[in-house]
């Protein structure tokens, strides 16, 4: 899960806790069944092994890094026929973004990371083709190929980390190539190009390969019928933003369930300052200054939920006192100890939790996040695409994980543990939300879909009016917490 380091002392049950997340994570056996017969060669035989590390990854990429490296280090994966059509269809539809392949193919060893690595990459590149693409990509250009550097090198893969980030630059090249010299050299520079790729990729290069090959199986099966188009589940809707915000901006806003069963929870009420009752069993965490948030919706009758929650609350907060979170890890390990807590109390009940906090990785803002249960994390970029981060860990009134789950079996069912962990990077202009599933609904009439979501983010003139829309506009008569933040200036 890793480790964090301590702002003060720490307090008596922070020290008592318990980091267990992971004693029941479903990792495939290593003696998987691969092949038969029509894994005839050795290059088929590879193929069909990283594509079933891929499923694997890519269907339980919510379960952070250490679950990708689990994976990826494992000499074979089983998977089912059932998880391989369900991430087809996720690729097929858009769920699986761009940002989940990278994150996997960062997650494999390139030769320049090794000893001396970079040296040696540099001197396997000994064709005048392969340095003229070197050239080329790092602005010494196309002509100044006997005078490219291992510096040269260094420079072109900070600027294409990955075979992906890679590909759309050199298709461009190989246009150009044709355009200018015609079809034939095209052909002697793909051929160049496909060495270029492995030499300086290597497996890297080659787990790129296989995720496109999947990404065409997904296509065909999209093609064919049966898989839905990327729409309105996915995406929000073409238009522009009502107004910027201020960078860092927060606002955020809570209605109880009796009030939305009496109709109160209107725009023209919230606008009055209409604000949860005592009745409200969530609560909320906003730390601005450490930009770190929480929603937590607890469960298990107004006494009950209401108690549980306030114990996540208070645990979050002595954590971000007294220690330093900077990883979705570390944020796993605040509500596993949140969960420690509440089943010590005989007076709480159970809880969901989503906690967010913006972090620096390597010069990149991060959002990290850790969920339990069926709150929700969304980001809304500044093109109005949306995209939820954790997935839900119920259904309908049902909830199968959540803090204190494994006493609160009337409510949910599950293991108690934080299974959804990890950080996804921000870009300029990203939203961020957080809600409690009083926002989102369960079915039917209840539901806010992506589309509308979005529609009222871009339409809210600042963070605050964001929060008040996204509580006056939901369908559920359950309580309400939200909290948005954004723009971000990266």
């Amino acid at each position: 899960m890793g480790s964090f380091e301590r702002r003060g002392r720490r307090s008596e049950d922070s020290d008592n806790a318990n980091l267990n997340g992971w004693e029941n994570m479903n990792v495939p056996p290593n003696s998987a069944v691969v092949g038969g017969d029509s894994l005839a060669t050795a290059e088929k035989y590879n193929n069909a092994r990283q594509q079933r590390k891929i499923i694997a990854v890519l269907g339980n990429r919510y379960g952070g890094d250490d679950v990708s490296d689990a994976y990826l280090k494992m000499p074979d994966v089983a998977v089912s026929e059932e998880e391989r059509n369900r991430v087809l269809d996720e690729l097929a539809s858009g769920l699986i973004t761009d940002a989940d392949k990278r994150n996997l193919l960062e997650r494999i060893a390139c030769p320049s990371d090794l000893e001396n690595g970079l040296r040696n990459v540099y001197l396997e590149l000994n064709s005048k083709h392969e340095k003229r693409i070197l050239a080329e990509m790092t602005q010494a250009g196309f002509d100044n190929w006997q005078n490219v550097t291992e510096s040269d090198l260094s420079s072109f893969l900070r600027s294409y980390p990955t075979p992906m980030d890679f590909d759309n630059r050199a298709k461009t090249f190989l246009d150009s190539i044709e355009g200018g010299s015609g079809l034939q050299k095209r052909q002697e520079y793909e051929q160049a190009m496909r060495d270029f790729y492995q030499k300086v990729y290597d497996k890297r290069n080659e787990y790129w390969q296989n995720i496109k090959s999947l990404e065409e199986e997904a296509a065909i099966r999209r093609n064919g019928g049966g898989v839905p188009q990327r729409s309105d589940s996915y995406r929000s809707f073409e238009g522009e933003r009502s107004a910027e915000w201020q960078p860092g901006e927060v606002g955020y806003w809570q209605t109880s369930r009796k009030q939305a069963y009496d109709g109160q929870v209107t725009k023209e009420n919230i606008s009055k300052g209409l604000w949860a009752d005592e009745r409200c069993e969530d609560s909320y965490f906003v730390r601005p200054d450490q930009q770190m948030y929480g929603v937590f919706d607890g469960a298990g009758g107004m006494q009950g939920g209401r108690a549980a929650s306030q114990l996540v609350e208070n645990v979050v907060r002595e954590f971000s006192d007294n220690y330093i979170l900077e990883s979705g890890a570390n944020l796993a390990y605040v509500l596993n100890a949140a969960d420690e807590r509440v089943l010590k109390d005989e007076n709480a009940g159970a809880s969901t939790a989503v906690l967010v906090k913006v972090v620096q990785h390597e010069g990149r803002t991060k959002l990290a996040y850790a969920s339990v249960g069926d709150s929700r994390i969304y980001i809304v970029d500044k093109n109005n695409n949306v995209r939820q981060i954790t997935h839900d860990e119920g259904e309908g009134s049902v909830v199968w994980n959540a803090i204190g789950a494994r006493r609160e079996e009337d409510f949910v069912q599950g293991s108690s543990r934080t299974k959804q962990y990890g950080e996804v990077e921000l870009h300029q202009g990203d939203r961020v939300v957080l809600c409690s599933d009083g926002i989102t609904g369960d079915y039917g009439s209840d539901l806010m879909s992506n589309r509308e979501l979005g529609f009222i983010m871009s339409r809210s003139t600042d963070a605050l009016e964001a929060s008040k829309n996204l509580i006056a506009s939901a369908r559920k008569n359950d309580d309400r917490t939200a909290i948005v933040f954004g723009d971000f200036p990266y």
